[in-house]
């Protein structure tokens, strides 16, 4: 005569394979929706996986009542809606204040932000000599409210993006080895410090 299993065998297994279950069900819903993000405009540039709270784990290691959580850093797109609004808000004579900002990557200036990673620093500047005189508005503008470019820019960009990032504006030295003119090395340019929060 065949043994009975007894309730208490028969409730560990009936347990483990619907933990194993939801495990793979965790797993299939977390590969599927990470899918549907590094599919869908605008596209993340990287992403950081963490499985129950292990940076980079893969994510068959979750636990039954794990978690696996994708984080997609958007510091392009923040950097992109600044420098649009930069050049909205400059004022416009030659053209050639409005078309000088300049993107940065840890100081060095770039065209776009593909070779960030967490923890660089993004900045924007401008480095042309006046830009200064136009910040602090020193200059008489052309169009009312064209002075205090990366002022207003600031708090623009930190009024869409501020569960995002960080945007700060401050005055620095000679950006990424940017000098125009005899007296450029001792002026400080306007700038957008942009940091992941």
């Amino acid at each position: 005569m065949a043994r009975n299993t007894s309730i208490g065998q028969q409730f560990r297994i009936a347990t483990q394979a619907t933990l194993e279950e939801t495990r793979k069900q965790i797993i299939k819903v977390a590969k599927r929706e990470h899918a549907r993000v590094m599919q869908t405009d605008p596209l993340p540039t990287s992403f950081q996986r963490f499985v129950d709270g292990r940076l980079g784990a893969a994510e068959e290691s979750v636990e039954a009542d794990g978690i696996i959580h994708y984080v997609y850093p958007r510091l392009d797109i923040v950097a992109q809606f600044a420098m649009e609004t930069l050049f909205d808000r400059s004022p416009v004579l030659s053209g050639e204040y409005r078309i000088a900002h300049q993107l940065f990557l840890n100081g060095a200036a770039v065209a776009n932000l593909k070779g960030w990673h967490p923890g660089d620093e993004v900045s924007i500047s401008n480095p042309l000599p006046y830009s200064r005189k136009i910040e602090v508005g020193a200059m008489t503008m052309r169009v009312p409210g064209t002075s205090r470019v990366y002022q207003e820019a600031a708090k623009i960009v930190q009024g869409r993006f501020g569960n995002m990032a960080s945007v700060v504006f401050t005055f620095r030295a000679v950006v990424g080895g940017a000098v125009r003119g005899s007296k450029a090395r001792d002026l400080r340019y306007p700038v957008l410090v942009i940091t992941e929060r």
